[in-house]
């Protein structure tokens, strides 16, 4: 992978051990109106979606990222790109920044 780093955060992929961070951001409802997110997520759920998040963007229409920190590596939010249409050379994006693992 490309190393999509700056001089304070970096991205990289979703890990397995991403599970309980996603867990949390998924389930605030106080971002669920920028979302479109309108019911809860299990934790069965996040972890079929870490499970498939090997997938290339060509394939599963979206890319998420992790926003880390460097001088510590902690994630701090996420970055999405949605509804990916190579043809029309679109795609939404979706920012959070949101230290939920402290």
């Amino acid at each position: 992978m490309v190393t999509l780093k700056g001089n304070s955060i970096y991205l990289r992929a979703l890990e397995p051990s991403d599970l309980e961070y996603l867990y949390a951001i998924e389930n605030n409802e106080s971002i669920w109106e920028v979302s479109n997110t309108q019911t809860p997520y299990s934790r069965f759920l996040i972890r079929q979606y870490l499970e498939n998040a090997h997938q290339d963007i060509y394939e599963a229409k979206q890319l998420r990222l992790v926003i880390c920190r460097n001088q510590d590596t902690e994630a701090i939010g996420l970055i999405d790109l949605f509804d990916f249409d190579p043809r029309n050379n679109r795609a939404g994006v979706g920012i959070l920044i949101q230290n939920s693992r402290r």
